[in-house]
């Protein structure tokens, strides 16, 4: 029975073990981020048995790529974080508190901040209503708040929401404030040569911004990743005034770009066209092209300055001009005909399902936060198999300061992994010993009894022998 016991207890061990080292793999292997229910167990059951939760992540705040964030869950006071939140009791040498937020009532953005200033490393926000979160669209608000936010931001299904609130509340009935413990991984696919794809419009004088910011790191990266620019094409029954902002036939629109001035949304259309016609031609010349076309942007003449761009910069007109041409299926007639680049960009976008430009895809996943050129230099480079020099510079210290929070990295997952193993080993080190003193003192009462035993045989056996004797003695 005691070797049974020992056996039970080494099996629990290795079960525990086996969990964290499954875990930390599914972190390296994960081609998204994801967020996994840690504690407790029953919180699992009443998910369908699901140890994961869907995720959506804001497009403002700080996303530690390449990294996991451990903690314990605690409810928002008040639960819609609209307001300044009450102060988090929490556990002893918790330095991930996570804020689990109510969505409703104010921005993303405040929410996220009020559960900064109380000291969470990251904001969980659950929806409230019954969707699809990947649909969602976290964007921060126009009063600016989203800047002053320096945490991750995610939003989870209203129905995954609810059971950890449950959960949090009956733990706070038992006195055992909150059991709840998740982690969320923030990994992306990763290439040996990184793809990213840069949405955005011909008309839209903040895709061109962000770009600039990002020229750059950009061509710090050019001989190690393919920056694909990609243009976002809306439909004719979505755009007002379509026959003025539409071609071939109302299929590819943008919006109008000045209102009542000279431009229309069919302008920004072609300026599109001829924009994925010169990065088709001479890929290495876009991104120069694109800096010196925000001078265009919105002029009456903005097509004329744009060709007026290719000369300067020694792109060859002819070709950029007859791959436009080529691109229509009736290039005499471009207001019904069909535009096969036209309709493959739509397609494209369609396929994304984004709402809000400019959006930077890498490795064909969205990238969420705000497009700022640290973080997003930071994200390309975690998206490398193996990280290039051009990623260790004196710009890998500015990346690093801009992460104000304490996250563990998958290294330090590592860390905890080998502390739990020589835990382990330790662990199952005592048992054995205790196992051996158990069945040697188990052995010496044995041993003791049969001693005890086989004397007192002996002695009855001498006395019986003794009394034939003295039988005999008397016949």
């Amino acid at each position: 029975m005691g070797r049974f016991i020992v056996w039970l207890e080494i099996i629990s061990a290795m079960s525990f073990l086996r969990f964290a080292l499954l875990f930390t793999l599914a972190s390296f292997l994960a081609a998204n981020p994801r967020l996994t229910i840690w504690s407790p167990s029953d919180l699992i059951n009443k998910l369908d048995g699901r140890n994961e939760i869907p995720i959506t992540l804001g497009h403002f705040g700080y996303i530690p790529w390449g990294r996991a964030l451990v903690g314990h869950v605690y409810k928002a006071d008040p639960i819609d974080g609209c307001s300044t939140l009450k102060k988090i009791d929490l556990h002893t040498n918790d330095r991930s508190p996570i804020v689990i937020i109510r969505r409703g009532n104010c921005p993303f953005a405040t929410k996220a901040y009020n559960a900064q200033l109380v000291g969470a490393k990251l904001a969980l926000i659950f929806d409230d209503r019954e969707e699809d979160v990947a649909f969602n669209y976290l964007v921060s608000d126009p009063s600016g708040t989203g800047t002053n936010v320096h945490i991750p931001v995610i939003m989870i299904p209203k129905r995954s929401g609810e059971a950890l609130i449950q959960a949090i509340e009956a733990a706070e009935r038992r006195d055992q404030r909150t059991p709840v413990a998740i982690a969320v991984s923030f990994d992306w696919p990763r290439n040996d040569r990184p793809v990213y794809e840069v949405w955005m419009s011909s008309g839209d004088p903040n895709s061109y911004e962000a770009l600039a910011r990002f020229a750059s790191r950009a061509k710090q990266l050019a001989s190690r990743t393919t920056l694909e620019p990609h243009f976002v094409l809306m439909d004719g029954a979505k755009i007002s005034s379509a026959v003025e902002n539409c071609v071939s036939k109302d299929r590819y629109c943008a919006p109008d770009p000045d209102g009542r001035g000279p431009l229309t949304g069919k302008d920004i259309v072609i300026q599109d066209l001829w924009q994925i016609c010169i990065y088709e031609q001479d890929s290495s010349k876009f991104l120069d092209y694109a800096l010196g076309f925000q001078s265009c942007i919105n002029k009456a003449a903005m097509q004329s300055c744009g060709e007026a761009l290719i000369h300067q910069l020694g792109i060859d007109y002819s070709l950029v001009s007859l791959c436009v041409k080529n691109s229509w299926e009736d290039s005499s007639n471009p207001e019904t005909s069909d535009n096969l680049i036209l309709r493959n960009e739509r397609r494209l976008f369609i396929n994304r399902g984004f709402s809000s430009w400019p959006q930077v895809f890498i490795n064909e996943m969205p990238f969420g936060g705000d497009l700022n050129p640290v973080k997003l230099f930071d994200q390309l480079c975690h998206s490398f198999n193996t990280r290039p020099p051009e990623c260790d510079t004196p710009e890998d210290t500015l990346r690093k300061s801009a992460d104000p929070t304490d996250y563990k990295t998958q290294g330090s997952i590592w860390m905890i992994i080998i502390l739990i193993v020589v835990f382990a080993l330790v662990f199952m080190g005592a048992f054995y010993i205790v196992y051996r003193r158990i069945v040697k003192r188990e052995l010496a009462k044995e041993l003791s009894v049969q001693v005890n035993q086989t004397v007192s045989n002996y002695v009855l056996m001498n006395e019986k022998r003794v009394r034939e004797q003295q039988q005999k003695d008397q016949a």
